[in-house]
C-alpha cells in the first residue's frame, strides 16, 4: 500500500462512495395517497418482499423506479385533490382528514422530486416511460380511483383517524 492509498491518520483511504438515493419518502407518500405496497409491486412487476426492501432501506431501489413512483405520486396527489373537490357532502372532520392528507403528500412530493435531482438523464427517461405504461394500465384497473377512494373512505393506512 502507498502512501498516495493512506489517509491523514494513515488508515487506509476508503474509495469514494456514490450518493445514494433514497426512496423513502416516495413509499411514505403512496402510503399516504392509498396505495398499498401490494398495488406498488404490481405497478413495479416485482414481488411484494422486494417492495418492501425498498422501501425499508435494505435494498436500494433503481432510480428509474424511484422517478417512476415519484411520477405516480404526483398522479396520486392530483387524483386525492379531484376526490376532494368531488366529495359530495361530507363531516368536518372528513375535510380535515382530507387536507392533512393532501398537505402531507404535497410536502412529500416536493421532497421527492428534490432527491430525485441527482438522478442520472436515464432514470428520468426510463421512469418516464413506466409511468406512460403505467398510465394505460391505470386508465383499464382504476387504481388512482381505488387508492384515492380508500383514503376518501378513511380505510387508508396514515394513522389519521376521524
Amino acid at each position: 500500500m502507498t502512501a498516495a492509498s493512506r489517509d491523514s491518520v494513515g488508515s487506509p483511504a476508503r474509495a469514494p462512495v456514490a450518493e445514494e438515493h433514497s426512496a423513502f419518502s416516495v413509499f411514505e407518500g403512496l402510503t399516504l395517497a392509498g396505495v398499498t405496497l401490494p398495488m406498488i409491486a404490481s405497478f413495479c412487476d416485482t414481488e411484494t418482499s422486494e417492495i418492501d426492501a425498498w422501501r425499508k432501506g435494505d435494498v436500494q431501489a433503481p432510480m428509474g423506479r424511484v422517478v417512476f413512483l415519484t411520477m405516480v405520486l404526483s398522479h396520486m396527489v392530483d387524483e386525492l385533490v379531484r376526490t376532494y373537490n368531488d366529495w359530495g357532502p361530507a363531516s368536518k372532520a372528513w375535510y380535515l382528514h382530507m387536507q392533512a392528507c393532501l398537505e402531507k403528500g404535497k410536502k412529500i412530493l416536493v421532497s421527492q422530486e428534490a432527491q430525485n435531482q441527482g438522478a442520472p438523464a436515464g432514470a428520468f427517461r426510463q421512469g418516464e416511460r413506466f409511468f406512460e405504461e403505467w398510465l394505460d394500465r391505470d386508465a383499464v384497473k382504476g387504481w388512482s380511483n381505488e387508492a384515492a377512494s380508500r383514503v376518501a373512505l378513511g380505510t387508508d393506512t396514515t394513522g389519521i383517524e376521524f
